[in-house]
C-alpha cells in the first residue's frame, strides 16, 4: 500500500462523515417510523440475517445482562437490533459524524441502553480492557488497514471466557470475485477478502480458541427487494448444499478468549 495508515483511516473517516453529514435531519430520523436505519427490504433481510447468525452462535455464552459491545456501528444498522437484546450496550465506530447520526436516531425512537464513543478499531483505546463479555463486529475488520492489530485489541477488550463475534468477506464468493465490479459497485477506500483458514489463523494470532464458523449468504443487500422471496429461497437451499457453501459470500466467525 502507498498511502500511509493514518492516510487510509483519515479517508475512511471522510467517507462516511460525509454520508453520516448528508442524513442528518428531520426527515431522515422520521423515515422509516421505527429506530432502525431506513433502507430497503433486501437490506433489512441481509442484515438480520447478520445479526441473527451472530447470536445463535454464541447463545449458550450470552444473556440480557452481558456486557456487549459493537465494533464498527456505522449508523446504526446492527446496533438498533443488538440493543433490543442487552440491558446495555456500547457501540463504536471511527467516524465522529456517524456516532452522532446513530445516537440520535435511537434517542429520536426512545433507545437509551447504547453507550456510543469515537474509536479505532485497531486501538479501541478509549474501553477498559477485560470488560466485556461478548464483542461483535459487522462488515468493518475488512476495512481495517492491520487487520491482525484489531483483532488483538478485540481479544484485550475481552473478560476471560468472553466471546468475539465477526464476519469477513469471503474471498472465494462470486460476489466478491467478479460480480460487485460487473454491476457497477465502486471498491471500498480499503478493503480485504479472506479465506476461511486466514480468518482462524488472524483469531489464534491473537491468542483466541476457535469456537465454531459458518460461512453464508449468497444474495446482497444491493439486489432488487421484489426478489427478496426468491432470495430466501435461494439461500435456504444452498447454505445445505456443502460443496456450495464454501462460495458463501460471508464468514462468519466465534472466537473464545481462554
Amino acid at each position: 500500500m502507498n498511502e500511509s495508515i493514518e492516510a487510509v483511516k483519515r479517508k475512511i473517516i471522510s467517507r462516511y462523515d460525509k454520508e453520516a453529514a448528508e442524513k442528518y435531519n428531520a426527515e431522515w430520523f422520521r423515515k422509516g417510523g421505527t429506530e432502525r436505519v431506513p433502507e430497503s427490504p433486501a437490506s433489512h433481510y441481509f442484515i438480520d440475517r447478520k445479526v441473527n447468525g451472530a447470536l445463535s452462535m454464541c447463545k449458550n455464552e450470552i444473556s440480557p445482562a452481558s456486557a456487549a459491545l459493537e465494533i464498527g456501528c456505522s449508523f446504526g444498522h446492527m446496533t438498533s437490533l443488538l440493543s433490543k437484546r442487552f440491558n446495555e450496550l456500547t457501540a463504536i465506530d471511527i467516524s465522529p459524524e456517524s456516532i452522532k447520526l446513530a445516537q440520535e436516531r435511537l434517542i429520536h425512537y426512545g433507545i437509551k441502553n447504547v453507550r456510543f464513543i469515537i474509536d479505532d478499531a485497531e486501538v479501541l483505546s478509549h474501553v477498559p480492557d477485560n470488560s466485556f463479555d461478548v464483542i461483535f463486529s459487522f462488515s468493518t475488520i475488512r476495512f481495517c488497514p492491520r487487520p491482525q492489530e484489531a483483532i488483538q485489541a478485540i481479544y484485550k477488550k475481552l473478560k476471560h471466557g468472553g466471546i468475539a463475534v465477526i464476519d469477513f468477506p469471503n474471498r472465494y464468493s462470486p460476489w466478491h470475485i467478479f460480480v460487485k465490479k460487473a454491476i457497477g459497485i465502486e471498491k471500498h477506500i480499503y478493503d480485504h477478502l479472506f479465506s476461511l483458514s486466514e480468518v482462524k489463523e488472524l483469531f489464534q494470532g491473537a491468542g483466541f480458541t476457535i469456537g465454531c464458523s459458518k460461512r453464508f449468504l449468497f444474495t446482497s443487500k444491493r439486489l432488487p427487494s421484489k426478489f427478496i422471496l426468491l432470495f430466501k429461497v435461494l439461500e435456504f437451499i444452498l447454505e445445505r448444499i456443502p460443496f456450495l457453501t464454501p462460495f458463501a459470500g460471508i464468514i462468519m466467525m466465534k472466537g473464545i478468549k481462554n
